[in-house]
């Protein structure tokens, strides 16, 4: 198992990860249409779900792009968890559209699943199950550009797309380099007014990205320095873009640390949060992000004795201790934060639809991912992983789960929900 990592490990080291044209700032999609017709991409299919349409986000791409004369096919039916079903939709729409390039607007949910639309119209011959797994997209996908409506997946910036098999109830991932992007637009605009609970749920799966990408073993000075950097962002930055959804600059500094936590997961792979975390989903339909900082902190204190200075460092990214706390109180420090901020944004402790009976199912498949693709710092067997499952059952007279349950955000009033421009914002995203 380890003698794969270390294999994975180099490969990230030797390979040449292709560097998007990325526009960045406040108006910066914009800037898009021009890139296009510099591309000469002529009929691109638009992907995007429908609450970010009814909320017209897309609207002013499509008509930069009518304006300058280009046909814009529009797919806007990915789900919150993209299925393979939803791929061969989009397929159809991309096939009956005579497109020649894929514009997503929004979050992980829609650039995986374009993605995914990309890799099949150059293979039509392979299935999404044909192309799981490392490097298997043989032909290289119509050129995409990506938008993402949310901080937190870092999508934009890896060589994956995490689709649901709904017949087989499982996760799938299809990763590859060609998956990349052409063009990455990071625009804080399209980030106002979402509600904190998102904010959250999108910076604490940054987060985990950044934090798996760094205690695992499959480092690499780029990604440890890019984990880092995120860490150091969202410490800083993720509290204000929740308090203050309106703060344009913590919406950018928040966008930017995904995509730093993006890029640094995307070379050295993820960890058993992730694993749990599409367990869970499968299981319950908890969303990504919200399942990562169910988890989070449960992984890292199991997780501690084999990584104890890299949660230091983490710790001192995140502005934590001085600089004579040792090693053992920073990373025991680092994971109380990790608990404080899951308190202080309003992620409840205990999982509120997990049942005992499920432990031994969603532990097998949790592990049946990790193993041995992840290069976590500590092997978990069945055994650990049920203990940790357990401590996260739901007392039933706790309110604590209260926020999941409705998976939306609590009522108005508190600072779970804010208006826009564009009206008030539902949840949306990966």
């Amino acid at each position: 198992m380890r003698a794969y990592q270390r294999l994975f490990q180099g490969l990230a080291l030797l390979l040449p990860f292709p560097q998007p044209r990325k526009l960045i700032g406040a108006g910066a999609l914009r800037s898009l249409p021009a890139q296009m017709r510099g591309r000469r991409w002529q009929r691109p299919l638009l992907v995007t779900n429908h609450q970010l349409l009814q909320l017209q986000l897309p609207q002013p791409l499509l008509q930069e792009l009518e304006a300058d004369g280009r046909t814009c096919r529009l797919f806007d039916q990915v789900p919150d968890n993209p299925t393979l079903a939803c791929v061969e939709a989009g397929l159809q729409a991309y096939r009956e559209g005579h497109c020649d390039s894929l514009v997503a607007v929004g979050g992980g949910s829609v650039i995986d699943c374009a993605k995914a639309i990309g890799a099949r119209a150059a293979n039509p011959w392979l299935s999404c199950r044909a192309m799981e797994g490392l490097f298997r997209v043989v032909l290289p996908p119509p050129p995409l550009a990506c938008v993402p409506t949310t901080a937190g997946s870092g999508s934009e910036a890896s060589i994956a797309a995490v689709l649901t098999d709904g017949q087989r109830q499982r996760k799938l991932a299809i990763a590859d380099l060609k998956l990349l992007p052409k063009i990455t637009v990071i625009d804080p605009e399209l980030m106002l007014g979402l509600p904190p609970a998102i904010t959250a749920a999108g910076g604490l799966d940054a987060l985990t990205h950044a934090v798996e990408a760094y205690i695992g073993r499959g480092g690499t000075p780029f990604s440890n320095r890019r984990a880092l950097d995120a860490t150091a962002a969202i410490s800083r930055w993720l509290p204000r873009a929740y308090s203050h959804g309106s703060d344009i600059e913590a919406r950018l500094q928040m966008a930017l640390a995904a995509h730093a936590a993006g890029e640094a997961f995307t070379r050295t792979n993820v960890g058993y949060a992730h694993a749990l975390a599409h367990a869970l989903g499968c299981a319950y339909g908890i969303p990504h992000g919200l399942a990562h900082a169910l988890v989070l902190p449960s992984v890292l204190r199991f997780s501690l004795p084999a990584c104890e200075p890299r949660l230091a460092a983490l710790a001192r990214a995140a502005g934590l201790g001085t600089s004579q706390d040792s090693d053992q109180r920073l990373a025991r420090d680092f994971i109380n934060w990790v608990v404080a901020l899951n308190q202080q944004l309003g992620v409840p402790q205990l999982i509120a639809p997990l049942r005992s009976i499920d432990i031994p199912r969603i532990s097998a498949d949790a592990l049946k991912e990790a193993h041995p693709a992840y290069p976590v710092p500590r092997l978990m067997g069945r055994s650990d992983c049920e203990a940790l499952l357990t401590q996260l059952l739901p007392d039933a007279a706790s309110p604590s789960g209260a926020w999941f349950r409705s998976t939306s955000p609590p009522t108005a009033g508190s600072p779970q929900e804010e208006s826009s421009p564009r009206g008030k914002r539902r949840r949306y995203g990966h």
